[in-house]
């Protein structure tokens, strides 16, 4: 069976971005791709400053402009991969609970992280944020920025359930674009040890033992994963001391894709991975996707 990889589009360059991706990714798997966009007629419209009231446009005017985007987009598909099959769909709505719907079922969902602004924008940047948590699917999302090819899969692994299914995640990436994997996982000596702690030999010993659990997490996480699957790929196991999502970004510069969960380990743990989540999806320069425990 054929998977479905949807993409929400608006016109903006990251939505294209987005699209360009998307593409690329459906010609190496053979998906087929649902082009989204989404309207709204109860705000004003935002183009790059210019402000109008959208109740003075009667409802046909979205429902004709919506048409357009994705026939566009459409076009773009034909031009640069005929061979894949391509449908649309234009719907009313909130672009954040429309997307999440039809994700359902999909492969991927992926998306620009800018949009336009305004009820015109089916992509705000706070759009992709809530669809981290939202979206039914792995969700991927690309910014303004280059679209790299080549290079290894980035992932967090932080030896929760939800990094463990990242990291299926980027394996089987990883194999679909016959690249390898590098696999960070980061650890903090607690703040309050470091400054009860006056010996420095005995505060060595102390990081040593934190980063020594942390690197045979992650080892373990990586052998339970191959097992399910993808065993070939091959893996980098990077552990670094600091804050998560530095770790990540500073060890992704060459990476053609990150990988990150949406939550980390336990309550707290799980509110804190989801701020790195965030973090990754805002600052990288590179595509992110983000996998929830129940994608795979």
């Amino acid at each position: 069976m054929t998977g479905r990889i949807v993409v929400g589009i608006d016109g903006s360059e990251p939505s294209g971005n987005a699209l360009e991706w998307a593409v690329a990714r459906a010609r190496l798997g053979g998906e087929q791709l649902e082009l989204v966009n989404t309207y709204s007629v109860t705000s004003g419209i935002d183009f790059y400053g210019y402000q109008s009231a959208a109740v003075t446009q009667p409802v046909e005017w979205f429902m004709e402009f919506s048409r357009q985007v994705l026939d566009a987009a459409a076009a773009r598909v034909r031009e640069v991969a005929p061979d894949l099959t391509c449908t649309t769909t234009s719907q009313v709505g909130h672009a954040a609970s429309v997307l999440a719907e039809v994700s359902e079922g999909a492969d991927a969902l992926v998306v620009g992280r800018r949009g336009l602004g305004g009820a015109a924008s089916a992509l705000l940047g706070s759009v992709s944020n809530q669809l981290t948590t939202r979206a039914r699917c792995p969700l991927v999302g690309v910014g303004g920025d280059e679209l790299p090819t080549s290079g290894p899969i980035v992932v967090g692994v932080d030896g929760s359930e939800f990094g463990k299914n990242a990291l299926r995640y980027a394996l089987g990436e990883a194999a679909v674009r016959d690249t390898s994997v590098r696999a960070v996982t980061a650890f903090e000596v607690p703040y309050q040890l470091v400054r009860v702690v006056p010996d420095p030999e005995l505060l060595s010993r102390l990081r040593a033992n934190v980063e020594g659990e942390a690197a045979d997490a992650l080892t373990r996480a990586v052998y339970e994963v191959q097992q399910t699957g993808h065993a070939s790929v091959s893996v980098d196991q990077v552990v670094v001391e600091g804050h998560a999502a530095d770790a990540i970004l500073e060890r992704a510069h060459d990476a053609q894709l990150i990988v990150v969960g949406t939550h980390g380990k336990g309550l707290v743990r799980r509110i804190l991975l989801g701020s790195v989540s965030r973090q990754v999806l805002s600052d990288a320069d590179r595509p992110v996707a983000v996998v929830d425990l129940t994608d795979s």
